[in-house]
């Protein structure tokens, strides 16, 4: 799938997203960024859903009304209301029926995930140090929350019987300046450790030094949203010469951002430049501007000779040692495409989807560009407030 348009779908009024090597979704609360990603996997691996969700016993296909049924099974409970009379979807220019494509998808159709789709809810899959069984819960939780739990379930398991050292650091499924900046920003030192308790396994932190083990309740926030997050992306990084895993062909990651630091913003930012390496495409949604910040920085870079533009991309991440793989990496960064989509809450009219993707600061006929869909306008605005209030104070 190259470009995804729709018109008409919940908060979403018009608008396209073509995807690039790497994708940013940006816009407010409420705008219809999580619900778009949902769709794409929808559409992407209608084939995969349908078996998933009837192995674990769940029917819609003979409800009164099908496909509401399907959007609340799908979406979660209460969005059925999200599809109306006028609702229109297009996959690559052609008109998509999306009843028969993929509330009822024809029997022939693949049933390979091809999406890995790391959701925003990611923290409430780890409630005690654990993923936990949400296919066994009400149908409130949205399917790509309980088929991302139950990814980690299955991951942890395997981990759980064959190894015996930290889940992090582990040298075979980072590179090495990864692994210091993933340990700077997050970890500070700290081991993250399988622990059995009693008749239990459970994931938790071992402080430097060594000393009692701190369960999931302890941990900071960033630490609780970037581990559910990092176990994601180790499942999609092979320790193999295999680089990434078969049928899987994109990666969306909902608010990498939440209840991290700027400095771990950017050391999320190497991750996916090697899923980027390792022939992924990426859908990122984000309220961050460090997010925007890489991508503007690597637009721009793209014009240079790639040493020199390699140079810049190691001192914008505070890179200590470049190594031949690193630079590799940040090569095959240089050389992607990328594209940045805004939704834009325009009045009642609902949310238009705005393709973003110069990125130009100095795009004054076009606020939306100019200002990141709003993400580089905050600080700007408050600054100009502040002087505004200050010179009116010295010329009285």
């Amino acid at each position: 799938m190259k470009k995804l348009e729709v018109s008409s779908f919940g908060p979403i009024s018009d608008g396209a997203v073509e995807f690039g090597d790497l994708t940013i979704l940006v816009g407010p609360q409420a705008s219809g960024k999580s619900l778009l990603v949902q769709l794409f996997k929808a559409i992407a691996d209608a084939g995969s859903i349908r078996n998933t969700l009837k192995e674990y016993g769940f029917e819609w296909l003979h409800s009164r009304n099908p496909l509401r049924s399907y959007l609340n099974l799908y979406f979660g409970e209460g969005m059925g209301s999200i599809w109306g009379s006028s609702t229109r979807i297009l996959v690559d220019g052609k008109r998509l029926d999306f009843e028969h494509s993929v509330v009822r998808p024809p029997s022939a159709m693949g049933t390979d995930q091809s999406v890995f789709l790391i959701p925003a809810q990611r923290v409430l899959v780890l409630e005690d140090g654990w993923p936990s069984p949400t296919f066994s819960r009400s149908t409130e939780v949205p399917y790509c929350t309980r088929v991302f739990s139950d990814g980690l379930r299955g991951f942890l398991g395997i981990e759980a019987a064959s190894s015996k050292g930290p889940l992090f650091p582990r040298p075979r499924l980072l590179k090495a300046e990864l692994r210091r900046q993933v340990d700077e920003g997050i970890y500070v030192g700290a081991k993250l450790r399988l622990e059995r308790r009693g008749m239990r396994q459970r994931l938790v932190l071992e402080p430097p030094g060594g000393g009692s083990s701190l369960p999931y309740s302890v941990w900071s926030a960033g630490q609780r949203e970037f581990t559910p997050l990092l176990l994601g992306l180790y499942s999609l990084m092979p320790p193999t010469k295999i680089t990434k895993r078969e049928h899987i062909q994109s990666v969306v990651i909902e608010e990498p951002e939440m209840g991290l630091h700027p400095q771990a913003i950017m050391s999320f930012c190497l991750l996916v430049f090697e899923l980027l390496h390792r022939g992924y495409r990426v859908v990122v949604s984000t309220h961050s501007p460090v997010v925007l910040d890489v991508v503007w920085a690597l637009r721009d870079l793209q014009t240079l000779d790639e040493p020199s533009a390699i140079q810049a991309l190691a001192k914008i991440f505070h890179i200590k040692l470049l190594s031949p793989p690193l630079k590799e990496m940040l090569g095959c960064a240089l050389k992607k495409s990328y594209r940045t989509f805004y939704f834009k809450q325009v009045g009642r009219k609902g949310v238009r989807i705005l393709d973003i993707s110069t990125l130009d600061p100095g795009a004054t006929d076009d606020a939306d560009i100019s200002g990141w869909g709003g993400l580089s306008g905050f600080s700007g605005h408050t600054a100009q407030v502040v002087g505004e209030a200050l010179s009116n104070i010295e010329d009285r």
